[in-house]
């Protein structure tokens, strides 16, 4: 067993907690190829692009001159050709194999947790209507894309969901599928990093992101708590 006696538990959402990942590579997809762009490789989408705000994504890859309302056009337009695909997929809209489990112990057992994720509240209020994400997580345990907090791969967004649940992100266990959710998990110092991701996706560890173990769901969470002492 691990020598770290870690507190709490952090989560980002898309593709760790909810396994999307390809819906979202799909809306990109459609994104560049409207825009007559080539359209970049799944893997490109999985290390360069998850994990980053909208915004960012808008003036890192279409028009680093964008304004405000550009970038929210892009983002509503992104986001509801996701949010339409899942609709189409409602087989698809349940929570990664293991993960309510472990929602589960970390309630009864007074374990801290908050979700930490680049998803805007507009997506949060989808997740609450289809997947009872409230069932799980009240607003106060949530930072999301909405908030005044930096984004992916700056260590601020988990900084700031340790400081939620009155932790310091060294305390606490990250959840992440993606390479800059990693990145910014390693630069917050936290207590342990596990990658979360759908088996067949491209592995999220190159660009220096790094991770204490590598699962594809979360049935091994008993194991990962007592490696880690929590």
């Amino acid at each position: 067993m691990s020598e770290k006696k870690l507190k709490g538990v952090l989560f980002d959402f898309n593709g760790t907690l909810f396994f999307d990942s390809y819906l979202h590579i799909k809306a990109f997809e459609i994104c560049f190829a409207k825009r007559g762009m080539s359209v970049p490789s799944a893997e490109f989408i999985v290390t360069n692009i998850f994990g980053i705000s909208n915004e960012n994504i808008y003036k890192a890859f279409f028009d680093p001159n964008a304004t405000k309302d550009e970038c929210l056009r892009f983002a509503e337009e992104k986001e509801g050709l996701y949010r339409s695909m899942c609709l189409e997929n409602p087989s698809l809209m349940k929570y990664t194999e293991g993960a309510c489990e472990l929602m589960r112990y970390l309630k009864k057992n007074s374990v801290p947790y908050c979700l930490a994720t680049g998803s805007g509240m507009d997506n949060i209020s989808f997740y609450n209507e289809c997947m009872e994400l409230e069932k799980w997580f009240d607003r106060a345990h949530i930072v999301c894309g909405d908030d005044n907090v930096k984004g992916k791969p700056d260590p601020e967004i988990y900084e700031y969901a340790a400081s939620k649940i009155e932790l310091m992100a060294s305390e606490c266990i990250v959840f992440e599928d993606g390479t800059k959710g990693l990145i910014a998990a390693n630069k917050a110092n936290a207590g342990a990093s596990i990658a979360i991701y759908e088996e067949g996706l491209p592995s999220p560890l190159i660009n220096g992101a790094r991770a204490d173990a590598v699962y594809h769901d979360f049935t091994e969470w008993k194991d990962i708590l007592h490696t880690f002492g929590l």
